[in-house]
């Protein structure tokens, strides 16, 4: 009896078992045949390491896409004089199998040189290759170097880099410069040494750690007094390098002393802008970023505060549910969550090594929360370059879901972009939007989808957007475009509710055309014009100035009418609460004199902003410490619970290609300073003001440089300058725009631009014109270290004019310059 007892005990549990694994086999086949449940794996591609000028650096990340030229923007590799091109190859695992590279002209169009090696020496988890590159590259030309790895497990793997050949002195000085200067920071009395470079300025900000420049105090420079001690290797980059300008970066960990096992841990990149000449190295611009690492140590939680440590406004987020009880945070590229009632605190997402703390995380991608809800669910979007994972070497964004009640994240949709981080960066900080019914609503490359997360299906809301000609609210709840693509002839506007995915349309009136202006708040601004009202001067059409604006609200009711007679507007801006309107007055037939400026003031609620929910406090060793604001006091923080997810969930099918129908034709310029991109627009003055005060430059969509602040020779002239400029100015009179044209010239509308800025294009050789008031123009053919040369074409005289005196008087003529870039 005992026996049958004990054989109907091992029936009932082996029963049991195959009812729970049935019914776990039955839920997850039910949702989706393509549903892969995982854990994030580790890094999988093999990093490559050039070594040029006489060290590994510069090193690269692999991609299992074409990305063309816009993954070259990051380095800058100098070849050696015999042009053969050693690089180490770090396996991480999966083998290698082949090599090959090619080599194309920078916008991509003229392939250079395509080789494939036959051998290699392998060392187990090391290769080292040698590149021999042809003799058919040009003296200080840039060009582009894509790398082709076969490999085992993934296929092939594209690696990227700018490349040219040029005298090795110059850059290898600026790098020896770069690492010298960084190691003498951690030791106060060789730092010393370094005083020299400084500029410090007594109004400059010394309050945060997190930002030095180099017009910070030398105690800011040698880390506030704090031991720091460099962790791990150094990463070297060559951002730039442009005649007598480079631009080197590192990038490293630090710990500060005395907080090992899991303690203070920081990211640090420090960037260098350079000036070279005979007698020395002047540093122009230099900036370190110093972010904590926040692991969750429960002595981070206290009082109602999270401390995130010392780090800077732009590496962090906060979003609060409705009901209040659950917070989430992104923090120097990780994103966590946290339970107030439970005292409970989850890392959701990031890309560092779960295995090495000490380890650097190749930093082009970020993470940005979308919404959290009352049930502590969070939606996000990690976008950027794909560290490991299912996507790991693709360059994109990924929507996530984390489900609070399962644990588990899961994968909504990836799509994949042609395009550099930081451009793609630019367009979802401008507009990333969940609406209601899980339609989501995103910018990419000047045109805005609608991704239903239900289906995975999406839609193309907008196309071809072009700067002026659309708007979007700040907290990027509605958007507002013009029909059409060109900006003066709109007759109609949609306003688009992305919350509720509403849609109504504005009107013009005959004889009208209308213009987008802006948000207040979630209330719509826009004017109303004529097309016989427009500004022209010399030729090109400066702006189409408004008799009209009005302001409506979510009905397209009219909340303010603005309409003054005699009057009519051209820019307008908010700040804060108050709308700024510039004022014209009509001289004559398409000419306009500026006329002060009028206020409205509006009592709309202009909502959240980034940093809601987010403090510091002053310390006194770490200065400015950041925290996220909890609602209620936490106590016990011995009894914080710290977790990851358990899984992460993905669907194989859900890989969007999204594509719009209209392409953007204008040329965009991109101002870069400090090692990163400031901004991109239509408007080279913009560019190049944006620039400016970052001793950085301006180039094209390929990386192109137009102009820049320092690569410039002291003193220049053009002999001739008539004949010189002639392929400018036989294009004055057909002027409608910056364009390129095949007998190798880029001409420029540089209209507010100073003259002072405008002595770079005649360093580089090419006469620049000035408008007179008369119509006529002269050409700036030359400068010193006091002077500008003028040449007057009517009458074939030249003059000279003092710098500040040819300022001034340039800005009286609305500094109306027209510049060219010879590319042959």
């Amino acid at each position: 009896m005992r026996g049958i007892w004990k054989k109907a005990g091992v029936l009932l549990i082996v029963f049991i078992i195959a009812v729970v694994i049935y019914f776990i086999w039955y839920q997850g086949g039910e949702e989706s045949t393509n549903e892969v449940y995982t854990s994030m794996d580790s890094e999988s591609l093999p990093v490559v390491y050039p070594e040029s000028l006489g060290r590994e650096m510069n090193a690269m990340h692999g991609y299992r896409q074409d990305v063309g030229q816009t993954a070259a923007i990051e380095s800058l590799t100098i070849l050696p004089a015999d042009r053969r091109l050693t690089v180490y190859v770090s396996e991480r695992g999966d083998k290698v199998n082949g090599i090959r590279y090619e080599i194309r002209s920078l916008d991509g169009s003229r392939l250079v040189e395509r080789t494939s090696l036959e051998q290699w020496e392998d060392s187990g988890d090391r290769i080292t290759a040698s590149l021999p590159i042809q003799n058919l590259l040009e003296q200080n030309k840039q060009y582009t170097l894509c790398l082709i790895l076969g490999t085992e497990g993934k296929g092939e793997i594209r690696y990227y880099t700018r490349i040219m050949l040029t005298d090795e002195q110059v850059p290898a000085q600026m790098v020896n410069l770069a690492v010298d200067f960084s190691e003498k920071t951690f030791d106060y009395n060789r730092a010393r040494d370094l005083v020299t470079y400084l500029e410090t300025n007594e109004t400059a900000d010394n309050s945060s750690l997190g930002h030095v420049t180099i017009e910070s105090s030398f105690s800011q420079l040698t880390w506030g007094g704090l031991e720091m001690e460099p962790v791990g290797e150094v990463w070297v980059s060559l951002k730039e390098l442009d005649g007598i300008m480079g631009n080197v970066e590192l990038n490293y960990l630090v710990r500060r002393a005395g907080t090992e096992a899991g303690g203070e841990l920081y990211e640090v990149t420090e960037n260098f802008t350079m000036k070279w000449n005979s007698q020395r190295i002047y540093m122009m611009n230099y900036e370190r970023n110093m972010d904590q690492i926040f692991n969750g140590n429960r002595d981070l939680f206290s009082g109602k505060r999270i401390l995130l440590g010392i780090t800077n406004d732009d590496k962090i987020q906060v979003k609060k549910a409705n009901g209040g009880r659950y917070i989430t945070f992104v923090t120097n590229r990780d994103l966590w969550s946290f339970d107030q009632v439970e005292n409970h605190a989850v890392k959701i997402f990031s890309f560092r090594s779960e295995s090495n703390e000490e380890e650097i995380s190749y930093n082009q991608h970020g993470i940005r929360a979308v919404s959290i809800r009352d049930d502590g669910s969070v939606d996000f979007l990690v976008y950027g370059y794909m560290n490991r994972g299912s996507h790991e070497g693709m360059m994109g964004a990924a929507f996530y879901r984390y489900d609070k009640e399962t644990d588990t994240i899961e994968e909504k949709f990836f799509f994949p972009v042609n395009t550099s981080y930081e451009r793609l960066k630019q367009d979802i900080e401008e507009l990333s939007y969940l609406g209601d019914n899980d339609m989501f609503y995103i910018m990419i490359s000047h045109a805005v989808y609608g991704i239903d997360l239900k289906s995975n299906e999406y839609m193309v809301v907008a196309d071809a957007l072009e700067e002026g000609s659309f708007t979007i609210s700040a907290d990027g709840s509605h958007l507002a475009w013009q029909e059409g693509h060109e900006k003066y002839v709109a007759k109609t506007v949609h306003v688009m509710n992305l919350k509720t995915g509403q849609k109504q349309d504005i009107q013009a009136a005959e004889g009208e055309v209308l213009r987008v202006l802006g948000f207040v708040g979630n209330d719509f601004m826009y004017g109303k014009a004529r097309p016989e009202d427009s500004w022209i001067n010399h030729g090109r059409t400066v702006d189409l100035p408004m008799y009209m604006m009005e302001i409506v609200d979510d009905g397209l009711n009219v909340e303010t009418h603005y309409e003054k007679t005699g009057y009519y507007i051209s820019d307008v801006r908010v700040e804060d609460s108050r709308i700024h309107l510039n004022k014209l007055s009509k001289i004559s037939d398409h000419e306009y004199a500026m006329a002060g400026d009028d206020i409205i003031v509006c009592t709309t609620d202009i909502g959240p902003g980034m940093l809601d929910g987010i403090g510091w406090y002053a310390s006194e060793d770490r200065r400015k410490v950041y925290f996220v604001q909890s609602d209620e006091q936490i106590k016990k923080n011995h009894k914080i619970k710290v977790t990851t997810p358990k899984k992460m969930i993905y669907d194989e099918a859900g890989v969007l290609n999204l594509k719009a129908g209209t392409w953007i034709t204008s040329m965009e310029f991109y101002a870069y300073g400090s090692g990163k991109l400031l901004g991109s627009s239509g408007s080279l003055s913009e560019m190049v003001g944006m620039a400016y005060d970052k001793m950085g430059f301006v180039t094209d969509e390929n990386h192109m440089i137009l102009w820049n602040r320092i690569n410039r020779p002291d003193t220049a002239n053009i002999k001739n300058p008539e004949a010189v400029a002639r392929r400018l100015t036989k294009r004055l009179d057909e002027m409608e725009g910056n364009k390129a044209y095949d007998d190798g010239i880029i001409v420029l509308d540089a209209r507010k631009c100073t003259m002072h800025q405008m002595l770079y294009f005649i360093g580089r050789g090419c006469p620049v014109v000035a408008y007179m008031e008369n119509g006529e123009y002269v050409l700036l053919y030359g400068y010193d270290q006091y002077n500008v040369s003028i040449y007057r074409p009517s009458d074939k005289t030249t003059t000279k004019m003092g710098l500040k005196d040819g300022e001034e008087y340039f800005k009286t003529m609305k500094n109306d310059f027209i510049c060219g870039v010879f590319t042959e």
